[in-house]
């Protein structure tokens, strides 16, 4: 019985202890300040490894897990990241950040969105899918009604200080956006929305013609900024009505970007994020978007999920403009 009962406490022991948090206090300084901090509990620096920590200067507690240790990485745009490898004993770290340059010598300025008067708007992919018992199809009628809807709906909501022109993408102009939707999905997949403003180098459309397409796109139609927009929604045959797509931009609930952003506004020590496209079936609108700098091809903005908070995430990196 005094074995059964040794045995016992030992295994709880360890299972409680392991289970433990192991959370030292630090502060970290940058020069320049407002670098983003991001913790990492392997040298294998990936984003399934991250936990965005905050901006510089940043006093916050960090968890060491079991390992003892972390390495944390420090972005700015325009300046070199770097991985700074610490212990529970680190107290504070100060760290000075290597100013870099384009590949042509010029500077890397920060980022910030530019002075924006007309949002170009192609026509968003969206695809209205119904579900029977035994298939599944497009319905190529609700598809387009929910695309005028949202087209509408962005159109209305910006319009107190944005001009939206809506361009279509199998109309005069297909040639040029054949390049940009191809070279743009692949950003949405790949570039981290909390992450981009503080890239680096900042994110372009991958290739030339892409880029050429843009700044053909915005001297067309004298606009600052392209807007780009799929997403896809799963409908019951006896459900849901597609013209609620139209209302998705005025949802209040935080997206990842924006979660972020009123995180650090409130002072709170961590932000985590977990960026991926949620499983759905109840007739919710998934999908990404991006928004594209016309002058140069610059990604400026970035994300995906539910349509609702990517659409509310772009307001609220629009208004923060």
């Amino acid at each position: 019985m005094k074995r059964a009962a040794f045995v016992f406490f030992i295994s709880m022991y360890f299972l409680t202890g392991c289970a433990a948090p192991n959370k030292h206090h630090m502060r970290i300084e940058t020069t320049p300040t407002d670098a983003l901090v991001s913790a990492h509990h392997t040298s294998n620096i990936s984003n399934s490894t991250r936990v965005v920590s905050g901006v510089t200067p940043l006093e916050t507690s960090f968890d060491f897990g079991s390992t003892g240790m972390l390495w944390l990485e420090i972005e700015k745009r325009g300046y070199a990241p770097q991985i700074e490898k610490v212990l529970p004993e680190t107290a504070a770290l100060t760290i000075t950040l290597k100013k870099i340059k384009k590949t042509n010598g010029e500077a890397i300025d920060a980022y910030a969105l530019p002075d924006i008067r007309r949002i170009l708007l192609v026509n968003p992919d969206i695809k209205i899918i119904e579900r029977g018992f035994s298939s599944e199809e497009i319905s190529e009628e609700k598809s387009l009604q929910a695309q005028q809807e949202l087209s509408k709906g962005i159109g209305k909501f910006f319009a107190e200080r944005y001009e939206v022109k809506v361009v279509d993408s199998s109309g005069l102009d297909q040639k040029l956006l054949r390049p940009l939707w191809r070279d743009t999905l692949s950003a949405m997949e790949l570039l981290d929305p909390v992450r981009l403003k503080y890239a680096a180098y900042p994110p372009l459309l991958e290739t030339k013609s892409s880029r050429k397409a843009a700044i053909e796109m915005g001297k067309r139609y004298n606009a600052e900024v392209i807007l780009f927009i799929k997403g896809k929604q799963n409908l019951e045959t006896a459900g849901l009505q597609a013209g609620i797509a139209g209302t998705a931009i005025a949802g209040t609930a935080a997206s990842f970007g924006g979660g972020y952003g009123r995180a650090l506004s409130n002072n709170d020590s961590f932000f985590m994020y977990n960026i991926y496209t949620p499983s759905f079936g109840d007739g919710s609108l998934v999908g990404k978007a991006a928004l594209i700098n016309c002058s140069n091809g610059e990604v400026l903005w970035v994300n995906r999920g539910l349509l609702e908070n990517v659409l509310t995430d772009l307001s609220y990196s629009l208004n923060q403009h």
